[in-house]
């Protein structure tokens, strides 16, 4: 086979195979939970078989036999020999897991090694189907009176079929009686004389052997046209003869409404897809240039032009996000094993429930979101729900219940976590952070109840007694508020004491066109993306002051930490009285700028290798008057270790030693 060929084979079918092995893990436990479904057992099976026959096309020999021992134990499940158990359903997932490893193996072009022998041993069904029973003996043939002629019958027999098919009385050559439902016409009757007892051969005549039928091929024509063991002439189930319907002809069948033509599809390269966002991108700027020097010029034609131009650029951005969209259930196919799992290793009885899943989301986000939803679905496994012992004293079921819904809000997606557990008490919280060294006890006093909730994103925070493989460490909530950040996500917890809590996750759309705020610092200009941000107001003389070293402001009631850009950004000016509220993970606090210039779409361009990883930088962007600016990260700028925003130079605040504000 030609290399190229054999290269384009095998990623056809790792794309084809891989689609069917994300999916089995979900459908694997759910077959777990209900292994009597015959259509989800079918599902699996099927999805197997396909794998091993694309496997065995490109001769992967593990693969194949691998997926073989899979079938067979699925096959007797099937046909019913047993119903599959916990250890048999163990042996499938470990097969699964397999399976991803040497898919993995394909696409690297590695060797793949066989599959262990102790794992197809497992595979094999433990329980054979129970020995059909063995058909009761046929009874002999009872001796025939006359066995002249094989086939044939006597006259009294033929006379009651002539009476059956003319009437009493009636002969072939005359007229026939009215037709009864049983009823044949003179062609049919030929013909069935002609199987009796051969073509163009009398009754009486020895019948051809090559044309005529046996006895009990008879009775059984007899049977179809009178009844079981009826005669002509009797009745039949307590009605006569003539009243026996015989099966009505088949009425003509409607025309069937011609069935859909099946979508076309066809697999675009995602480079190809990139590329043609990137010119989409291009196009939205042109189209903010154009409209800044029509408003300028005052020309009406030109206004009409690029308003038309401005409607054509939004629809062909839109078409264009949405060939990036994919379903957030692809995304959460992995999560049923993963509870499973988690729930088997610490002894839990726990339903994960899955809402929202047609939810389209940016194929960027989707497996950048992968890593915080595991940490969110583990620790309400590990942390929120109890025992199945704990949950009866507490007067629950023993089966704990974790959510996982998503939804869309305006141009956000959101994503919850919920569960029914123990819920979070804020004076353990409160108190375990100052045992961590996370924040002095002063500090912990005046923290909120929302507040204390928290504190589970700070870095080495951790409830946890002993450190364990799942938790115990302090790291998983913070990594997943980091991640959340630089998605230009946010992150909100609730709980109940008693009750459950939840954690809701929020991030922008799409990330391939940026709807952002554009800011004046000085001369220079800044754009921060409008999904962090809550809202816009001016500082009041008076409003600001000093708490804890830090320049807040008072808010709606609540001290608001405030940053100034102009230090960082090396801007001359004094610091600005417009205050930008932004909110950054779980974070939430003001900027101060000079002038807030309004809202732009913007296509965020790199800077290049030399400005790689510079802190608080995404990249840049051409504004609608041709002018650059920067489009800022926020995380980076107010994140733990990066270069966090500064109070105004003017305003005699002391940093610690890190500078931080918040």
């Amino acid at each position: 086979m030609d290399p190229t060929l054999d290269s384009e084979l095998r990623d056809d079918f790792l794309v084809e195979a891989g689609e069917l092995v994300q999916r089995l893990g979900e459908q694997l436990v759910d077959l777990e939970a209900s292994p009597r479904d015959a259509e989800l057992l079918n599902a699996v099976f099927r999805a197997f078989h396909t794998v091993k026959g694309g496997a065995g096309f490109l001769g992967v020999d593990p693969m194949v036999q691998l997926c073989h021992h899979a079938e067979d134990l699925l096959n007797e499940a099937r046909n019913g020999a047993f119903v599959l158990d916990s250890a048999q359903m163990d042996a499938l997932l470990e097969a699964l897991d397999l399976l991803n490893d040497m898919m993995a193996a394909l696409a690297s072009s590695s060797e793949l090694p066989p599959a262990p022998a102790q794992l197809l041993k497992r595979l094999q069904p433990t329980v054979q189907r129970a020995a059909a029973p063995a058909p009761p003996p046929k009874p002999e043939p009872e001796p025939q009176a006359d066995t002249e002629g094989g086939g044939t019958i006597d006259d009294s027999e033929f006379e009651a079929l002539l009476d059956s098919l003319y009437g009493k009385g009636g002969s072939p050559g005359a007229a026939p009686a009215p037709a009864t439902s049983g009823s044949i016409d003179d062609d049919e009757f030929e013909a069935l004389l002609d199987n009796l007892h051969g073509k163009g051969v009398s009754p009486g005549a020895a019948p051809a052997s090559s044309n005529s039928i046996d006895d009990n091929e008879f009775e059984a024509l007899l049977d179809s046209l009178h009844g079981r063991g009826g005669v002509p002439g009797q009745t039949v189930a307590g009605q006569p003869a003539s009243a026996v319907a015989a099966p009505a002809p088949a009425a003509p069948k409607a025309a069937a409404k011609s069935a859909p033509a099946p979508e076309a599809t066809v697999r675009v390269d995602t480079t190809r897809l990139d590329a043609l966002v990137n010119r989409a991108g291009e196009l939205v700027l042109v189209r903010n240039r154009l409209m800044s020097l029509a408003a300028s010029s005052g020309d009406e034609p030109l206004n009409v032009a690029t308003g038309d131009l401005d409607r054509v650029a939004d629809e062909l951005q839109g078409a264009v996000l949405g060939m990036r969209m994919q379903p957030v259930g692809r995304l959460f196919q992995r999560f049923p094993r993963i509870v499973r799992d988690l729930a088997r290793q610490l002894g839990k009885e726990i339903e994960l429930v899955q809402e929202g899943e047609d939810t389209d989301l940016d194929r960027s986000l989707v497996e950048s979101l992968a890593d915080p939803l595991v940490h969110l679905l583990r620790n309400a496994v590990d942390h929120g729900l109890e025992t199945p012992e704990e949950r009866e004293r507490a007067g629950k079921s023993r089966k704990g219940r974790v959510r996982l819904a998503a939804s869309q809000r305006g141009e956000r997606i959101v994503i919850v976590v919920s569960d029914d557990g123990r819920g979070m008490n804020p004076d353990i919280l409160r108190r375990k952070a100052v045992e961590k060294g996370v924040i002095d006890q002063a500090q912990a006093e005046r923290l909120s109840e929302t507040e204390c909730l928290e504190l589970i994103f700070r870095p080495g925070f951790s409830t946890a007694s002993t450190v364990s493989d799942i938790s115990g460490r302090g790291v998983g909530m913070d990594v997943v508020k980091t991640r959340v950040a630089e998605l230009g996500g946010t992150l909100q917890v609730r709980s109940k004491l008693g009750q459950g809590s939840e954690l809701e996750l929020t991030v922008p759309l799409t990330l391939a066109i940026l709807r952002v705020l554009m800011v004046r610092v000085g001369e220079r200009l800044f754009a921060m993306p409008l999904s962090n941000v809550d809202e816009v107001f001016e500082l009041a003389q008076g409003q600001d002051r000093l708490l804890d070293g830090s320049l807040v402001a008072s808010h709606r009631d609540r001290a608001l930490p405030l940053g100034d850009l102009s230090a960082w950004s090396g801007a001359a000016d004094t610091a600005g009285r417009h205050v930008v509220v932004l909110h950054i993970g779980h974070q939430r606090m003001g900027c101060l700028v000079h002038a807030v210039i309004g809202r732009e779409d913007v296509m965020v361009k790199p800077l290049g290798p030399l400005f790689a990883g510079v802190p608080g930088v995404a990249g840049a962007t051409v504004t609608g008057d041709g002018r650059l600016a920067l489009v800022l990260d926020l995380a980076g700028l107010v994140g733990d270790g990066g270069l966090l925003l500064t109070a105004p130079a003017s305003a005699p605040v002391k940093h610690s030693s890190s500078g931080a504000l918040v």
